[in-house]
This record gives C-alpha cells, structure tokens and sequence, in this order.
C-alpha cells in the first residue's frame, strides 16, 4: 500500500480525495486545505486526517505520494517542499505557472530521485488511447490535421490564469501524444468578460508536416469537449466526455462499442503503480515543461499578432 495525501481539495482535489480511498494499491493518510471546514468535511467523508498546513501534515504523516491540487501560482512553492522531503508528486496541470518554475521542478524532481507527473487527464481518456492505436496501425493512412474544440462557460473553480493554461492544454498534450512535437503557432487570443484571456484560436504546426488547429472559450453555453483526427484513409473524431469514438472512412463509419472508465481513476491508479516502480511513468515532468511551452508560445503570438516558432 502506498500512503498517500492530496493537497487541496477544492473543487477538482477533492475527487483526488474520493479516487485514492477507491484505489486497492492506495491508503488515503490525510487531506489538507488553507479552508479547516473543507479539510474536516472531506477528511471525515473518506476516513482520513486534516490539515491546513501541508507542512506539517508531511512531517506528521509521511505519505510516500501527494497529489498536489491547490491554485496554479502555489504550484512551484508547494511541489518544492513536497519533493524536496522526498515525496513522489502528482501536480495538477498546469504544472506550473511558467516554463520556468516547471523546469526548476523537473529539475529537482530528477536530483531527488522521485517521481513529479502532470496532471494531464485526458492522456488517461480510453477514448485518446484508442485514437492512439489508430494513428500507429496506420488506419487513418496519413495524419494531416487534428483539430480540437473544447469550449464552456466560465469554469466553476477559482482560476488563476487563463484558458490558455487551464484549458487548451489539454490539447496541446494529446496532440504532442498523437503526433509529435510543435515547431511553430500562430494564434489570436481575448479576453471578453474576464480577467485573463478567455478564447483562443490557434494554429500548431508539428514537426512531422501535421497542422493542429485548437479552439477554447469560456464563452460558451453547452460544454463541448471534441478532437477530430483526419487521415489520407479516414477521419475520426472522439468525444472526451462520452469516450464515443467515430471512424469513416469513403464508404461506412464505425462506432466501436466500449465501456466508459473515470479518466482520473485511471491516472491516479497509474501514478500509484509508478510509485510502486510496477510501471514506468506514462506521464512526465518533461511532458508538462513541453506543454507549457507551446502554451506560452500561443500567448506571445496572440499578443504579437504573429507566427512564434519554439526552440529546439
């Protein structure tokens, strides 16, 4: 059993909180958050301890893992002390605020010798798995373009930057996952009704000839959450929330029947077993460095107006 602990259990951490006290590998020790009410409400809920200080609680219960699930501007204070003590990390994505800072911690995370993963959820969408399968047998014939569209209302959570860093880059990791590595964006970005940017449009072109196009909003009435995949021999398009996937292709379209499975569980049950060294991380800090990367690049061309090409 691994001991583990989440670190705010806001909106998204306390689901955190409810996966890993379902995880058979998993012993859930404790739960802290800045809000005491918060931290007993869901301490009490799922039989652990609280906290409100996450220092203290690693010093008291030394869990050998922590999902880190506090405001993004508190990621790099937070995830240094956690790996600086020792203890392997699960950072809610963005995992940082900047490309900086995340280099920092992978950096820290890599002389420590312990284990930091992004929490890139969709990467653990069966859905992107089997589109994965897909585009390595070849049965798209040719990748050309891979358009995402992920778009809703103004997100219920507290944000501290924009969707951007909240939202798009989802995308931005699936499509590094499915095709490769971005060279170069363009992209306009605004803000109508909030303090960030709230849309994006924007072009990726991937090292391998493919072209990515992302839109993301909070502007938006109905949650839309699409990625569309089209090939020389056939296009398929999946739908994240349902995990429906679709294939056409020139003469029929496939709707493949498949059991809807919990992203979240599915990832915290594969950080767990990497802590356990029973599977290599699917997920890593470098994955989250390069991500943030092509994000920042999105922001710059939006505030240039022009083509941002991304080192190396």
């Amino acid at each position: 059993m691994v001991r583990v602990a989440v670190i705010g259990v806001g909106f998204w951490g306390k689901n955190h909180a409810r996966v890993y006290s379902e995880v058979e590998d998993a012993e859930l020790v404790a739960v802290c958050d800045i809000d005491v009410e918060r931290a007993k409400l869901i301490a009490k809920r799922y039989g652990c301890r609280a906290y409100t200080d996450f220092r203290e609680m690693l010093r008291a219960e030394k869990p050998e893992a922590v999902s880190i699930c506090t405001p993004t501007t508190t990621h790099y204070e937070v995830a240094s002390e956690v790996l600086s003590m020792g203890v392997h990390a699960l950072t809610e994505k963005p995992l940082c605020s900047t490309v900086k800072e995340a280099e920092r911690l992978r950096d820290l995370a890599s002389s420590m010798g312990v284990k930091l993963m992004p929490g890139h959820i969709e990467r653990f969408n069966p859905a992107v798995d089997r589109v994965k399968r897909l585009v390595v047998d070849g049965v798209l014939g040719k990748v050309i373009l891979v358009a995402a569209r992920r778009v809703s209302r103004w997100p219920e959570r507290v944000g501290d930057v924009g969707v951007v860093k909240d939202s798009a880059i989802h995308d931005v990791d699936v499509m590094r996952h499915l095709v490769g590595e971005v060279e170069c964006v363009y992209a306009e970005t605004g803000s109508l009704r909030h303090r960030f940017e709230d849309y994006v449009e924007a072009i990726l072109h991937f090292k391998t000839g493919v072209t990515g196009f992302i839109e993301a909003n909070w502007l938006t009435p109905r949650k839309v959450r699409r990625l569309t995949i089209t090939g020389s021999e056939a296009m398929a398009t999946l739908d994240y929330l349902t995990q429906e996937l679709s294939i056409e292709d020139s003469e029929k379209v496939l709707r493949p029947i498949a059991r809807w499975e919990e992203p979240l569980k599915r990832e915290l049950v594969h950080f767990v077993r990497a802590v356990m060294g029973k599977e290599p991380l699917r997920l890593t800090a470098e994955d989250g460095v390069k991500a943030l990367k092509v994000c920042e690049a999105i922001l710059e061309s939006g505030r240039r107006g022009e083509k941002v090409y991304l080192e190396g």
